[in-house]
């Protein structure tokens, strides 16, 4: 069945899929159903073998204001129906975990993923954007980890995955500050490739930088992505002996690399397949 959702929808064109979030009234703020349904859709656009590349944009003014905390985005029914605090604190955890996972899915994405942010990109924006591969803002972009302002310590991804994005110092200014930067200063430290003036030539950017990606032997863009995935947890002599095996048993095998040959020696344009 064809996904389908009220808080997030998808659009294919052509070779790109867009996972747009789809709540423009409340700013995309996340609730549990707008979060849950993220991996949802992902997976739709992952399982289509047409699509190579996905945008992760939002609808209306802003990309995303964080969590919805007067929609249940912290879930604190669970502590008012569990028997014990030992039972709310575990039910509070799974909770916390799928919101991780749901977060976590757009790393774990077999395709390359790029964010394009306008407006606001607060708390949980800021989760969303460092689990994707790219991350590029029109000029009106505010980011902050506001969690650290509301008494939170951030725990679904922005402790983990943004100090390998920018530097030590610039992670812990804006963790312990709760402070909002600009999309010129998130520039600067690293936070997002490139700035253009309005969203729609951003999300332009991120069209022509997909249709870029997309041009690629399909193999050899997703072999890339699990390489960088898988080594962030190994050493450089086990990610060497794992890249190379993959690409024995993939890309060296594959009959895009034929076609990308034979193209050259045909001096024409490759037509890849994916396989």
């Amino acid at each position: 069945m064809a996904f389908s959702s009220d808080v997030v929808s998808i659009e294919k064109n052509g070779a790109i899929g867009t996972l747009w979030l789809d709540r423009p009234e409340k700013f995309n703020a996340l609730t549990p159903e707008l979060w849950a349904a993220i991996p949802v859709a992902l997976n739709e656009l992952a399982a289509d073998a047409d699509i190579r590349a996905i945008i992760f944009a939002g609808r209306g003014r802003h990309f995303c204001a964080g969590i919805d905390l007067m929609a249940g985005g912290l879930d604190a029914e669970h502590a008012k129906q569990a028997p014990s605090e030992a039972v709310a604190n575990l039910n509070q955890l799974g909770f916390t975990t799928a919101f991780q996972e749901a977060i976590s899915s757009l790393a774990k994405c077999q395709l390359p993923v790029i964010a394009v942010v306008h407006g606001y990109c607060l708390g949980a924006g800021i989760d969303l954007i460092t689990a994707c591969d790219v991350r590029i803002s029109a000029a009106d972009g505010q980011f902050g980890v506001r969690e650290t302002r509301i008494g939170l310590v951030a725990d679904v991804g922005t402790l983990q995955r943004l100090p390998k994005i920018i530097s030590a110092g610039h992670m812990a200014e804006l963790a312990y500050t709760g402070k909002d930067i600009n999309a010129a200063r998130a520039e600067k430290i690293g936070l997002v490739n490139d700035v253009y003036e309005d969203f729609d030539s951003t999300y332009a950017a991120a069209m022509e930088m997909a249709h870029t990606i997309a041009a690629n032997p399909p193999l050899a863009v997703r072999g890339t992505k699990f390489i960088l995935q898988q080594s962030e947890d190994l050493t450089t002599e086990q990610s060497l002996l794992l890249n190379g095996l993959f690409t024995l048993m993939t890309s060296l095998k594959s009959n895009d690399m034929h076609e990308t040959m034979q193209a050259f020696g045909e001096k024409r344009p490759p037509l890849y397949t994916g396989s």
